[in-house]
């Protein structure tokens, strides 16, 4: 049987990857500060998230790539390979010079950094989801998947609690001059300290994997209905989370400033209670019929849709907690679910390669940017309703990608 300490070995793969972007976000003014130097403040800003979305839109590139090595070569080699050069990274982004000692070829690196962090992240998840959901006694895979899948939450949460211990720590002035760089280097340490406790997982190899490359990106890519409905499935959790934890927050924080601690608090306790509905959702799985009960939390969401997006974009401080709430909790425990259901869309042999692809893809359209969507919609466009509209057709979306049985979804054991 498997040792509990492994699937925390999975986790901490994701949790390291988030806790590397979340920072990023954090501390986006000063890095821009430090790699792209203008007399426009709001230039800087624009610069460094551009560097931030190149990380993103590398996660697809890095999931066709790099998840057919854990269709080929067994998903352990596929888990150390991504948290070994997620770590490498961290560490180079903690020591690079910045353009004001070594010229423009700073920016550049920080652009190639970036895009090799994209590319390890976009492997990980599904990597760590297809090892736990194989290796896991049958009767508990949906719970370990949960706990693997709940890294990601930790690490975001993680990167929060990072950003303002070095903001209380540090001036302005300091974090600008270098302090920003610390995070970066515990993300550094945290990598290789997950790196050695990986090294003795136990291996899944799958037996139906093609021999050959070639012949594996054609079977990846004969799972292309599979892929589109993951990608439907994924659509609608994604986008909550970035516009409820990310855009709203924003829109909160520039509306009261001077409440700006107590709303990014309200927001980890949010995540934090959030995070334990995961965790349950995954735990029932493994005790009744786990597609009945995902459509059941689905059904739950959609409801909420309304209300809680009419209270998160309320402007008031009352209406911005509840409407998280009535958003992030259902949306959490739907995702607890989904991650032992998401493995079961794809055989063991291209396992990883598909699910990684499309996985990563539906995050980089849906997730990465929903910010940008409902912003132009609310500022450009001026339609107040649009978001809710663009959350509606993405929840028709997901009920439609789970009206199937996923094709290789195994008997829940008696």
């Amino acid at each position: 049987m498997q040792r509990p300490a492994l699937p925390i070995a999975a986790a901490l793969g994701n949790t390291v990857e988030w806790f590397d972007f979340a920072v990023y976000g954090y501390f986006a003014h000063a890095i821009g500060a430090a790699f792209f130097p203008s007399d426009r403040p709001s230039l800087q800003m624009v610069s460094a998230f551009g560097v931030f979305a190149v990380g993103y839109l590398m996660r697809p590139v890095g999931g066709l790539l790099l998840g057919p090595i854990g269709d080929q070569w067994g998903r352990r080699v596929l888990l150390l390979i991504s948290v070994f050069v997620m770590g490498c990274c961290s560490l180079a982004i903690a020591l690079l010079p910045t353009t004001a000692q070594i010229g423009p070829s700073a920016a550049l690196l920080l652009v190639l950094l970036r895009m090799l962090q994209g590319l390890s992240v976009g492997a990980e998840y599904s990597g760590a989801i297809s090892w736990s959901v194989e290796t896991a006694p049958g009767h508990r895979r949906a719970f370990f998947s949960s706990i693997t899948a709940s890294g990601a939450t930790v690490g975001f949460i993680a990167g929060s609690a990072a950003a303002a211990l070095v903001s209380l720590a540090f001036s302005a002035e300091a974090i600008e001059a270098g302090a920003w760089r610390w995070p970066f280097a515990f993300g550094a340490l945290l990598s290789f300290v997950v790196l050695l406790l990986r090294r003795s997982l136990e291996d899944s190899r799958p037996g139906d994997a093609a021999s050959g490359w070639r012949a594996q990106f054609q079977l990846l890519f004969q799972q292309w209905p599979a892929m589109v409905r993951l990608v439907g499935s994924v659509a609608l959790g994604t986008a909550i989370f970035y516009l409820a934890a990310v855009y709203y927050v924003d829109v909160m924080v520039a509306a009261h400033p001077e409440q700006a601690a107590l709303l990014n608090g309200l927001t980890s306790l949010v995540q934090v209670f959030s995070l334990l509905l995961a965790l349950l959702g995954g735990y029932l799985a493994d005790r009744w019929a786990p597609l009945p009960l995902l459509r059941r939390s689905l059904a739950v969401l959609m409801l909420a849709l309304v209300p809680g997006f009419l209270l998160l974009a309320s402007g008031s401080i009352a209406g911005f907690v509840w409407g998280q709430a009535l958003l992030l909790l259902p949306t959490f425990f739907y995702s607890g679910i989904t991650p032992y259901l998401h493995a079961s869309f794809f055989p063991g042999g291209a396992r990883c390669g598909a699910f990684s692809f499309s996985y990563s893809l539906s995050v980089a359209l849906f997730g990465g940017s929903a910010p940008l969507v409902v912003g132009w919609m609310v500022n450009a466009e001026h339609w107040s309703t649009g978001p809710l509209l663009y959350l509606v057709l993405l929840a028709v979306l997901a009920w439609w990608a789970w009206s199937r049985k996923p094709p290789y979804l195994e008997p829940r054991p008696s």
